[in-house]
């Protein structure tokens, strides 16, 4: 009976032994199914969140250009002499404003018109105003007053414009005819500065396209002429006859003026002059054995003809995103699969402060567009917050100056999918 007992306590003994092990092999696999389970529940709720992404199609928010710096423009809109001189013109006329090209050539008509050109007459010390009433006495002057009247003119409309003095090879000791004064104005519409020429009425046309004054000497050195058209504003040349003369006689005349262009620039408070080879001259100190100006060379055709009245458009986020980086750090068996799965939960939303810069001289305040808001909203100050709808987003945004005139549009097209 003990040994019976013996024997039947070892073997329960035996057995116990043995559903333990089975107890803990089933509680080993539960663990395990359980954890299979966890991972998965995980992995789909991983996925179950799509990745938004935040996406640019289309864009011009570049960097802006500082040479307007430089610019010799009234420091101020609201300075006397500019106001004076506008308050004379629109006594006289007004210029019609639907257009950049509308505006500069109903300017150049009226300035073209109000003397005859003599080049002997080139007084130092006369105004702008003061030379246009004299005009109206009966005085005439020369090329420099064409120009330095236009630009004025442009200027207390709002408008930035520059006398350019171009010249040949001859500049430091030539005689006689070395050099011609004209303008270049810029063109908020065409995003560009174009030619004009006040003494002669004209602006200048590379087909359709209007042209600056080294597009226009690059033309005729590759002997271009034919495809050079002209704008009239000269009142006086009426006939289709006069102007065919007109348009073979200008072109022989200022191709001559193919090795510099100068214009007017301010440093440090100093009044300078600006010099663009046009990769034909070498640099000089003498204006027809005069003394010049500071002379500052410029050494490519960007700092000569940089960008103006644009507006730059800064993107800060507002909402923190995580940082999808650690996640891989901290888990050394991290899929690149999962990776991007996880990616989904850290992603940045398109919750945005912006903040407005322009190179725009006398400017004023800035403008919006969103999306399907077709009408301008003025910003106040020069940062606001801006949420991007899920999809297609349009961002419109222009400077304005103190004289009502938009700069050109810096756009964004972003989609947020």
């Amino acid at each position: 009976m003990c040994d019976f007992f013996h024997y039947s306590l070892s073997l329960n003994q035996k057995h116990h032994h043995i559903f333990r092990f089975v107890t803990m092999q089933r509680s080993t696999f539960l663990t395990f199914l359980i954890s299979i389970g966890i991972l998965f529940s995980s992995q789909e709720r991983i996925i179950s969140k799509p990745l938004k992404k935040i996406i640019i199609d289309s864009s011009n928010n570049v960097s802006l250009d500082d040479q307007y710096y430089y610019l010799s423009v009234p420091a101020a809109y609201n300075k006397k002499q500019v106001q004076m001189l506008k308050e004379f013109i629109q006594q006289r006329f007004k210029p019609r404003m639907q257009s950049d090209i509308q505006s500069f050539g109903d300017i150049l008509s009226w300035v073209n018109s109000r003397w005859d050109h003599d080049g002997a007459m080139s007084p130092a010390n006369m105004s702008s105003m003061e030379i246009l009433e004299a005009a109206e006495n009966g005085r005439n002057f020369s090329c420099n007053e064409y120009a330095n009247v236009f630009t004025d003119i442009m200027h207390s409309l709002g408008y930035v414009c520059r006398t350019i003095g171009v010249a040949n090879e001859d500049i430091a000791y030539g005689g006689m005819g070395v050099s011609h004064s004209l303008c270049e104005a810029w063109s908020n519409d065409l995003n560009k500065w174009i030619l004009i020429d006040p003494q002669f009425g004209l602006l200048i046309k590379h087909g359709k396209d209007y042209v600056n004054y080294a597009e226009l000497q690059d033309l005729l050195s590759k002997k271009k002429e034919k495809e050079i058209q002209f704008d009239h504003h000269d009142t006086r040349k009426k006939t289709i006859k006069e102007k065919d003369q007109l348009r073979m006689d200008y072109l022989d005349f200022i191709k001559q003026y193919n090795a510099v262009i100068m214009f007017n620039a301010r440093l440090s408070g100093r009044d300078v002059l600006h010099v663009w080879t046009m990769g034909k001259q070498s640099q000089f100190l003498t204006n027809q054995g005069g003394n010049t100006r500071p002379l500052i060379f410029l050494n490519d055709y960007e700092k000569a003809y940089f960008s103006l009245n644009r507006t730059h458009v800064l993107f800060e986020f507002n909402i923190p995103s995580g940082d999808a980086g650690s996640v891989a750090a901290s888990d050394s068996v991290l899929t690149q699969e999962l990776f991007l799965q996880r990616m989904a939960e850290t992603a940045s939303v398109p919750d945005f402060t912006l903040t407005f810069s322009n190179n725009m001289p006398w400017f004023s305040y800035y403008e919006m567009r969103f999306n399907e808001d077709n009408s301008w909203k003025k910003v106040s100050g020069n940062t606001m917050k801006l949420i991007l709808k899920e999809g297609k987003n349009s961002i419109e945004v222009r400077s304005v100056n103190q004289a009502g005139i938009a700069g050109p549009i810096t756009f964004m097209k972003i989609r947020y999918q």
